[in-house]
């Protein structure tokens, strides 16, 4: 009984992730990036940070992440991808992969010059993916 009771606590506290700064992230492994021609800065480009919370939910998949429907790279918790995108309006979809559900989340970015642009990956306490601006 003592052990269901720690189960369950448990279970309520790990449920949502937790967010992080660019800092704290991980960078992504080269074996899971899947847009080499967007990880090195080039002429009128600028810098898309996609970072993944840290956390219990929905750890046991990587989330898959697009620009304008290219697959970017796949990101476990607490990784971090950053791309340098032209500049100009872009879509960035975020997806599960695996059996891990969650379903998916798209934004769009403008990116600039001079100025990053953060996105920040949380699941939710249901399960769910959101996809949605970071200040840090």
């Amino acid at each position: 009984m003592r052990l269901l009771k720690i189960f369950l606590l448990l279970s309520l506290t790990a449920c949502a992730t937790s967010p992080l700064t660019v800092d704290q992230a991980a960078p992504v492994p080269n074996s899971r990036i899947l847009a080499s021609q967007w990880i090195t800065r080039g002429p009128n480009t600028g810098s898309l940070v996609v970072k993944r919370d840290s956390g219990f939910m929905g750890s046991a998949c990587t989330i898959r992440v697009f620009v304008d429907a290219v697959p970017v790279a796949d990101l476990a918790p607490s990784e971090k991808v950053e791309l340098f995108l032209a500049l100009g309006e872009h879509s960035v979809v975020a997806t599960s992969n695996g059996i891990c559900g969650g379903g998916t989340s798209e934004t769009a970015v403008v990116i600039m010059p001079e100025r990053q642009r953060i996105l920040r990956i949380a699941s939710g306490q249901s399960g769910d993916i959101f996809l949605q601006p970071s200040a840090f």
